[in-house]
C-alpha cells in the first residue's frame, strides 16, 4: 500500500466536499477559500487577456467561471478517489481475469462508478472496497446534483441582478438625471415607492451574493444592465437627495435610510470578490444640474463639504465600477 497516496487522496476528496458545501450551501459563508481566490484570479486574467473594452466577451466570464467552478468539484473528486484506489495495488480486480490494474484502469473504475454505477470491467476486491465504491457512487451523484442545483440558482439570480440594473439606469444613467426625473416640479412625487421597491429588490441580490460570490463574475455586456454602475447611480443619487437637496423637501427619512443600508449590506460582499477601493475619489455629482432642473438645493460649498464624509464610500463604489470594467457614470461636460 502507498500510505501517501492514500492520505493524498482522503484530503482531496474530503477537501472538495468541504469546498463544494461550503460555495453552494452555507450562505453565509461565502465561497469556499479555495474557490474564491481561484474565480477571482480567473477573472483578472480574463480582464488582462481580453481588455476592459471588449463587454461582450467579458460577459463569458461568469459562466467560464461558474462551468469551471463545477468542473473542478467534480474533476478533484474523480482524482482523489482515484488515488485511494490506486494506493492499494489489490483494491479492485479485472472481473474476467483477475489482473490487477494500472492507474488508468483506476481510473477508469472510478468514472464509471462515480457517474453510471454500472459495469466497467473491475470490481472491488474485498468487503472493504464494495462499501468504498459504494461511497464513491454516492459522492458522485451527490456532487452533480449540487451542482445543477447550484448552476440553476446562480443562472436565476443573475437574471433578478441584471433586472435590478436596468430598472435603475432605466430611471436615469447618471445620478443626477436619476434625482431630476423623480422631481415633480414640487415634490419628489412617488420617489417613496420606488425607492422602497429598489431597497428590497437590492436586499435580496445582496443575500444572493452572500450565498453565491461567484455573481460578481457575471458581466454585462452592456451598461445599462451592469449592476456596478446602477448601484453607483443609486448610491449618489441618494446623497444628492440627502446632502444637497432643502431638506424640507427630503422624501421621508425612513425610506432614504433604509434605502441607503440596502446599498451598505450590498457592498460588504465586494470583500469575498476582492474588490478593493480604488486610489481617488470619483467625480462627485453636480449640485449646478439640479439648480438648473429647478430644485431647491442648498449652498455649494455645503454640499462639498458633506459629501467630503463619504469619500471612502465613493471610492470603494469607484473600485467596484473598475473591477467590473466599467467607467464612472459622470455626466458629460
Amino acid at each position: 500500500m502507498n500510505e501517501f497516496l492514500e492520505i493524498v487522496g482522503i484530503v482531496v476528496v474530503i477537501w472538495t466536499f468541504i469546498e463544494g458545501l461550503w460555495t453552494t450551501i452555507w450562505v453565509d459563508g461565502n465561497s469556499g477559500p479555495l474557490t474564491s481566490r481561484l474565480t477571482s484570479w480567473f477573472w483578472k486574467m480574463l480582464r488582462l487577456v481580453v481588455g476592459n473594452r471588449n463587454h461582450k466577451l467579458l460577459s463569458l466570464a461568469g459562466p467560464l467561471v461558474l462551468f469551471g467552478t463545477v468542473a473542478v468539484y467534480i474533476l478533484l473528486i474523480w482524482l482523489g478517489w482515484t488515488l485511494i484506489f490506486y494506493a492499494q495495488s489489490d483494491a479492485i480486480v479485472n472481473s474476467s481475469t483477475t489482473a490487477l490494474p494500472d492507474f488508468s484502469d483506476v481510473l477508469w473504475y472510478i468514472a464509471y462508478t462515480m457517474f453510471t454505477v454500472g459495469n466497467g470491467g473491475f470490481i472491488p476486491n474485498g468487503n472493504t472496497w464494495q462499501v468504498l465504491s459504494a461511497f464513491v457512487a454516492f459522492s458522485g451523484m451527490a456532487m452533480v446534483t449540487l451542482m445543477i442545483t447550484y448552476l440553476l440558482q446562480v443562472v436565476a439570480a443573475v437574471a433578478q441582478k441584471r433586472a435590478l440594473a436596468s430598472q435603475i439606469t432605466g430611471v436615469g444613467q447618471t445620478a443626477e438625471e436619476f434625482v431630476i426625473k423623480q422631481w415633480d416640479k414640487d415634490s419628489f412625487g412617488a420617489i417613496e415607492l420606488q425607492l422602497s421597491s429598489l431597497s428590497q429588490q437590492l436586499a435580496q441580490i445582496t443575500e444572493q451574493h452572500l450565498s453565491f460570490p461567484i455573481l460578481h463574475f457575471y458581466h454585462a455586456a452592456r451598461v445599462e444592465k451592469s449592476l456596478n454602475v446602477a448601484v453607483a447611480i443609486l448610491d449618489d443619487a441618494l446623497s444628492l437627495i440627502e446632502l444637497g437637496v432643502d431638506e424640507k423637501y427630503h422624501p421621508p427619512q425612513t425610506i432614504l435610510s433604509s434605502t441607503r443600508k440596502s446599498v451598505d449590506s450590498f457592498l460588504t460582499t465586494l470583500q469575498s470578490a476582492f474588490i478593493q477601493t480604488a486610489d481617488e475619489e470619483p467625480q462627485r455629482p453636480d449640485l449646478g444640474r439640479l439648480r438648473e432642473a429647478g430644485l431647491p438645493v442648498v449652498d455649494e460649498k455645503q454640499f462639498e463639504d458633506r459629501m467630503a464624509n463619504l469619500t471612502q464610500r465613493r471610492k470603494l463604489l469607484l473600485g467596484f465600477i473598475n473591477n467590473g470594467a466599467w467607467h464612472w457614470p459622470a455626466p458629460n461636460k
